[in-house]
C-alpha cells in the first residue's frame, strides 16, 4: 500500500547526509514521517466484511445489517451502516462497506447487482464503498488531521454516467457533473468542505485519485454525500457510488 512519504520531513527534523556512493544514498522519500498512519483495509478483518453477492448479500442486508460496522484500531476511524431508515432496508439505507471487488467493464450501464466493484485496483486488495449519506469517525472522538484519501467512482456509477441508463443521462455534454461532497466536523462544529469531482464537462474519474484533505484541520468525523445537474424531485439520478481507500492520518 502506499504510504505518503515528505520531503520537508527531512528538513524539519534536520537531517543531514554526508557524500556517497550513488547506489548507497538514502534518497528523500525513502524516508516516512513516523507520525502518519494509514488505514489500508487489508487483512482478515477486513476480508470478513465483504459481502457475497454484492446485492442482498447476507452482510449488506437481512438481519445483521444493523450490525455491520468496523474499526481500525490503530487510526481510530470507523464506518458501517448509517440505519437511516431504522436499518430495516440494510447498505439501501446508506453506509460504507468493505469491498474487492474490481470490474472495469462501464461502457455499458451497469446496475446495483455491481454496487460494491470499482473499475480499476489501485494495487492493493481493499477498498471501501460509500453509498448515499455517510460518515467516517474517529470512534475515541478525539479530532486529528486526515492528511489525503484515495478517491475513485465505482463500475456502477461510471457505468451509469458514462452511458446513461433510461432514468439517469450521460454526462457528456459541457456543464455536467457529479461531484463528492465531503463536510468535516470537530465535534459538532463544522470546520470545512470541499469537493471531488468524478465527472465534469464529459471527463470521467476512472482512477484513483489521491485528493488532499489537510486543509481541513484536524477533524473528528467526515460526512460523504454526492451531487450532480442531472436530479429529480428525489435528488440526484445517477447511483450515489464512490470508493475510498488508503486513508492516511496524522497521529
Amino acid at each position: 500500500m502506499k504510504q505518503i512519504k515528505y520531503l520537508a520531513f527531512l528538513l524539519a527534523t534536520g537531517m543531514a547526509f554526508t557524500a556517497c556512493d550513488d547506489e548507497n544514498e538514502l534518497e528523500p522519500e525513502d524516508v516516512v514521517d513516523p507520525n502518519l498512519m494509514t488505514l489500508t483495509f487489508e487483512g482478515g478483518q477486513w476480508d470478513a466484511l465483504i459481502d457475497n453477492p454484492q446485492y442482498n448479500g447476507p452482510l449488506l442486508y437481512g438481519d445483521n445489517a444493523k450490525n455491520y460496522a468496523w474499526l481500525d484500531t490503530q487510526t481510530q476511524l470507523t464506518g458501517g451502516m448509517t440505519n437511516a431508515w431504522g436499518g430495516q432496508y440494510g447498505f439501501s439505507e446508506g453506509g460504507i462497506a468493505i469491498s474487492n471487488y474490481i470490474d472495469a467493464n462501464i461502457s455499458e450501464p451497469r446496475d446495483y447487482n455491481d454496487q460494491l466493484a470499482v473499475p480499476v485496483s489501485n494495487g492493493s486488495k481493499n477498498f471501501a464503498v460509500v453509498y448515499c449519506d455517510a460518515s467516517l469517525k474517529f470512534a475515541d472522538g478525539v479530532a486529528r488531521e486526515i492528511v489525503s484519501m484515495d478517491v475513485i467512482g465505482t463500475t456502477y456509477l461510471l457505468g451509469v454516467i458514462k452511458n446513461g441508463d433510461g432514468y439517469a443521462k450521460a454526462m457528456t455534454e459541457k456543464g455536467d457533473y457529479v461531484n463528492v461532497i465531503i463536510t468535516a466536523f470537530n465535534g459538532e462544529t463544522q470546520v470545512g468542505t470541499t469537493k471531488i469531482a468524478l465527472s465534469a464537462n464529459n471527463g470521467f474519474l476512472t482512477k484513483w485519485y489521491t485528493k488532499p484533505l489537510s486543509e481541513l484541520g484536524k477533524v473528528t468525523r467526515l460526512d460523504f454525500t454526492m451531487e450532480s445537474n442531472d436530479v429529480s424531485d428525489w435528488g440526484m439520478k445517477a447511483p450515489k457510488y464512490f470508493a475510498f481507500d488508503n486513508v492516511v492520518v496524522r497521529k
